[in-house]
């Protein structure tokens, strides 16, 4: 992962924003960074266990903060493939976790060339094991002098409790790192790649597993185990939407909605993916009918893909996501028989679904109205999810990479409307 480019594009943001630096300590800022991350990430605590200090000034280190008992981590994960960027390590105690570790051992006998990395790791080390993160952060600052300097953080109170302790100056990093992370380096890009090809994998097992019979808990279960052994992360509750709720007559609905009984036929099935590969988000979405569908039905798919193709062909370098998710310019919505019930929007997909460059907070009314410029690099999925109950909900969604002149998407999969019988 080309983790220099991403420090180099952090810092130029710093720069305009006037800071000094960049004090991150949520997890996925942190693997932006630097790539590091943490089976402990996974308890989804309310406090950071690590962090990333990034100086605007490149003659300044990038320090990596972590409990010492970690420290072995960093020699596991470049043995598996992820190497983590740091240039110096500031380490704390961790509960009792690290006092454990230094116990002495006599029967524990280290292999030479895992003592040989071990010590190299050491000896970028700086400073003593603090007593907590924070103080970690706090001896940092102060013995480099960033104090009485404006420093960015992506957790305020961090911020206010060093502000409290040593009168740290501080500013939000927010808009920063969204903007920083809404332009994707080649090496992300490749992973985006990478996660393309997975999600037309998983569309293609989800239709293998629908029928008239089938249980859609069943077809749950069945797509989280091909997602993890595809290497993706699944939402944890459920890895796919549905299309509604039956309760003697459909109703479309926003996002999940429970359905326990076996497939009769005539039912919609939304197929959108929820989950991580490699950290970044996988969003496909595409629409299945179980048995025959009526004709009506098939023009209303195809009048949304319509409109769809017309909203893709607006995605370019330079046009404001607002714009491009205009239908009120598209006839085809006219063909719908409830035009106000097409959503349509366009956002910057990452290592979260929802990242894109807009002030905060980002999931307000403001994020879609007002939009934000698209730039070559970026990452935009474009939803189309028509929630019209006459005939049900027809959706479709890619995620595009802009390029300097167009786009291209990640998935291969038609857009098309996918008949299982």
């Amino acid at each position: 992962m080309d983790y220099a480019l991403k420090i180099a594009q952090l810092r130029s943001r710093l720069t305009q924003a006037g800071s000094a630096g960049a004090m991150l300590t949520t997890t996925d800022n942190i693997l932006y960074a630097t790539g590091f991350s943490s089976v402990m990430d996974g308890w989804h605590l309310i406090e950071p266990i690590a962090a990333v200090f990034v100086p605007t000034n490149a003659e300044e280190p990038v320090i990596l903060f972590m409990p010492e008992a970690s420290l072995v981590s960093l020699i596991t994960s470049e043995r598996g493939g992820h190497p983590v960027f740091y240039e110096r390590i500031r380490t704390y105690d961790m509960l009792n976790f690290c006092e454990t570790a230094r116990g002495h051992d006599a029967h524990l006998d280290l292999p030479d060339d895992l003592t040989a990395e071990l010590s190299s790791i050491t000896q970028l080390i700086e400073g003593q094991c603090a007593e907590n993160i924070m103080l970690a952060l706090k001896h940092c600052l102060e013995e480099r002098g960033f104090t009485d300097q404006v420093i960015m953080f992506d957790d305020l109170r961090v911020a206010t409790r060093l502000a409290e302790s040593n009168g740290q100056r501080w500013q939000d990093a927010l808009d920063v790192m969204l903007a920083t992370r809404a332009v994707k380096t080649p090496a992300e890009i490749a992973l985006l790649k990478e996660s393309g090809v997975v999600a037309d994998k998983i569309i293609a097992h989800t239709v293998s597993q629908l029928g008239v019979g089938k249980s859609w808990s069943n077809v749950e279960k069945s797509v989280a185990k091909f997602m993890i052994d595809e290497g993706v992360d699944p939402l944890p509750g459920s890895p796919m939407l549905f299309g509604g709720a039956y309760d003697l007559v459909f109703r479309s609905d926003l996002f999940r909605t429970p359905y326990d009984r076996p497939f009769e036929g005539g039912e919609i099935a939304i197929m959108e993916t929820q989950g991580r590969y490699r950290g970044f988000w996988i969003d496909i979405n595409r629409t299945a009918y179980i048995g025959t569908p009526p004709q009506a039905y098939r023009d209303q798919h195809a009048c949304v893909k319509a409109i769809y193709t017309t909203l893709v062909e607006r995605l370019k370098p330079g046009a404001n996501t607002a714009q491009i998710c205009r239908i009120d310019n598209i006839p085809e919505t006219k063909r719908l028989g409830a035009p106000d019930k097409l959503l349509v929007v366009a956002h910057s997909v990452g290592h979260v679904p929802l990242e894109s460059p807009v002030a905060y907070p980002g999931t307000g009314w403001h994020a879609a109205r007002d939009g934000f410029d698209v730039k070559p690099g970026m990452a935009i999925s474009i939803d189309c999810l028509y929630f019209g109950s006459e005939l049900g909900p027809s959706h479709m969604e890619n995620v595009f990479i802009v390029t300097e002149t167009g786009s291209y998407s990640l998935y291969q999969t038609p857009l098309d409307l996918i008949e299982v019988t």
